[in-house]
């Protein structure tokens, strides 16, 4: 092949490829972008209209707040054909949800209450526990695309001063049982996983209490000691790396 064919042959192949790459590259610019998938309501959301709710007196001598009726746990677990689902947890104005408890802390990370796959993950206790253990610690993940709805994700609202102070309590339904906690402080936490040591008893109990309290974004006085029970809800922080948000809660009350 003398040089004239071969100069020929190159400059052809050259525009051959030019041709196929702007080509490329305009069906990349023209393609449709899909959708982020929107998500249905969570299946472990329980919705009830107001006008279902009771007024309940939660504390001495404070106005009564409307709460939602408690659930047939049992049929909640045939409903979803699931007997991991372990009670329901209500913050007024917030949310009102199932709870699970699998048997580690890594199921429901990525599984529905109905145990199929799904990004968000369920509100689950912490496998170790029980719904009458001195301390209660419930996890559940945070989202930034508005697309993904996640109950935990309001939590956030109690980074809202104002919001904080006009919602003071968690109340948790389990089988036999309903215990009524107080708020205590929301705390953003990066390094310090106080809040996972479960074993506290007595004044070291106490010494565990203080440290979740310190260094809170927001407190209020709650009274505790070495008798009180507690709950922890946790989840992720999306303003900081590797961060989460904690609520501290002290049990009030109880009826079993």
């Amino acid at each position: 092949m003398n040089k004239k064919i071969l100069k020929r042959l190159l400059s052809i192949i050259f525009i051959l490829i030019i041709i196929a790459s702007s080509l490329i590259l305009f069906l990349d610019l023209t393609k449709k972008e899909e959708p982020n998938p929107i998500y249905d309501d969570p299946p472990e959301e329980i919705i009830v209209d107001d006008e279902d709710k009771e007024d309940v007196v939660v504390e001495e001598d404070k106005d009564p707040i409307k709460l939602s009726p408690d659930v047939d746990l049992a049929q909640e677990r045939l409903n979803h054909n699931n007997d991991d689902i372990i009670g329901r947890l209500e913050i007024p104005n917030l949310f009102n949800i199932l709870i699970v408890k699998g048997k580690d802390n890594s199921y429901y990370l990525n599984y529905s209450i109905d145990r199929t796959w799904d990004v968000r993950g369920s509100e689950f206790m912490d496998y170790r526990l029980t719904p009458t253990s001195k301390q209660i610690n419930i996890y559940g993940h945070n989202s930034r695309d508005e697309n993904i709805k996640v109950p935990f994700l309001k939590l956030e609202s109690f980074l809202n001063k104002t919001f904080f102070d006009e919602n003071q309590y968690i109340i948790f339904q389990y089988d036999g049982g309903k215990s009524y906690y107080k708020i205590m402080a929301i705390k953003e936490i990066t390094t310090d996983y106080e809040h996972m040591t479960l074993d506290k008893t007595g004044a070291e109990f106490v010494e565990h209490v203080n440290k979740l309290k310190d260094n809170s974004i927001y407190t209020r006085d709650v009274y505790y000691d070495e008798n009180s029970e507690i709950m922890i809800l946790q989840t992720c922080s999306h303003h900081l790396d590797n961060a989460y948000y904690i609520i501290t809660a002290v049990k009030i009350s109880a009826i079993e």
